[in-house]
């Protein structure tokens, strides 16, 4: 049995739809059914809450709230019950009433605390339906795809995100309230910023270099690939050392000052960069294939990442797979499924029947199927986060 991190229960209370949803888990592969409007996305978003301040819906937290929720904020609750490193504990997230929204608070077997997330550091890897449109959406989403993929891997990586996004901000204010002429507040800030952007961006180029890698090793699975970063600072760590880019970079914040004063905007960013796919034959890039055929190739980036991962010994991941199948073609539904299961990776599926796992003889036993609209109306009395 893998020590991956595993999700065995979970209970929520007033969460959207769901007045009281109690479900037990016994397998690593989870497809939850429904009809439309049951609340399959509902029950995957709340576990996206556990590794994103606002799921993967990207939705405020008055949003979260069920709309019959009319008694005290205390009853609504998510309740997790986890085995991570070969512990069992319980992992709540409740909210409470801020000056003007709600703020997320989390607890750990009854106590009120967020040091889980440095104690038993683990991730949440989520594919939704708009992924599958990666290629017509904007660079941000396919740049958010990539570091979304290497945090799952490196809680460094997810740590330098942060970092960044907190120096950008306090760069700004700081433009903002003595303006851009020299400071040496200014001056620190723009070092951490520079070492800590090439570090990001050193980290999505080894990234890439292994997914480009597995390409040729992934057996019947069309088309085979390459991908490339897209943005300036990528490109000069293509030709220059790395300590080189990034004087470079801190020489444009400097010279940005005034700018992004003007604008409140950071110009030239770690994070000004897209992702460009190509297939590998033909030369031609990604979106200007058929919409069918960019879906399979999102999932081949997929089955890459999968390959990567496993070289690493440790897996602290849950995938959430949303909606995902009804676009596939089943042959490719089972290879993923086939790729997942031997990694030993908790995953969470939604489906309005999964009557195409019902014709496999394999997967019929392997996973656990729940009909959520037998479970969503049976309450219980379990004490909240």
């Amino acid at each position: 049995m893998s020590s991956n991190i595993r999700l065995k229960k979970l209970i929520l209370s007033n969460y959207r739809n769901h007045k009281s949803l109690n479900l037990e888990i016994n397998d690593d592969l989870v497809l939850i059914c429904g009809r439309n409007g049951s609340g399959k996305t509902n029950v995957l978003e709340s576990i996206s809450l556990y590794d994103s301040p606002s799921g993967f819906r990207n939705a405020t937290l008055n949003e979260i709230i069920s709309s019959d929720l009319t008694s005290s904020i205390e009853k609504f609750g998510i309740n997790g019950f986890f085995e991570i490193e070969n512990n069992s504990l319980k992992i709540g997230i409740g909210l409470k009433k801020g000056i003007t929204n709600f703020q997320k608070i989390m607890s750990t077997d009854g106590k009120r605390s967020n040091k889980i997330i440095t104690d038993y550091p683990f991730n949440i890897f989520w594919f939704v339906p708009k992924m599958s449109f990666l290629f017509i959406a904007n660079s941000e989403d396919r740049r958010r795809f990539i570091d979304s993929m290497i945090s799952c891997n490196d809680n460094s990586y997810k740590n330098n995100l942060n970092k960044y996004e907190k120096y950008k901000r306090e760069r700004l204010k700081i433009l903002k309230r003595w303006g851009f002429k020299e400071s040496k507040w200014l001056d620190l800030i723009e070092n951490n910023l520079a070492e800590v952007g090439i570090n990001i961006c050193d980290a999505r180029r080894n990234f890439i270099k292994q997914l480009n890698k597995n390409f040729s090793n992934l057996i019947d699975v069309y088309p085979n690939l390459q991908l490339i970063l897209g943005g300036k600072l990528d490109k000069l760590l293509n030709e220059k050392p790395a300590l080189e880019v990034e004087q470079i970079f801190l020489t444009n914040l400097r010279d940005a000052r005034e700018k992004d004063f003007h604008s409140g905007r950071t110009s030239f960013s770690a994070n000004k960069t897209d992702l460009l796919v190509y297939e590998m034959y033909s030369k031609r890039e990604a979106k200007s294939f058929s919409t069918g055929q960019q879906k399979i190739i999102v999932f081949s980036i997929f089955l890459s990442f999968l390959k990567f991962l496993e070289k690493k010994s440790s897996k602290n991941i849950i995938f959430l797979l949303d909606d995902v199948f009804s676009y596939l073609d089943k042959n490719f539904i089972f290879i993923i499924l086939e790729k997942i299961n031997d990694l030993g990776i908790q995953t969470w599926m939604t489906d309005i029947n999964g009557d195409f796992i019902s014709e496999n003889k394999k997967f019929s036993n392997l996973i656990e199927k729940i009909n959520i609209d037998d479970k969503r109306f049976k309450l219980t009395e379990n004490k909240l986060y």
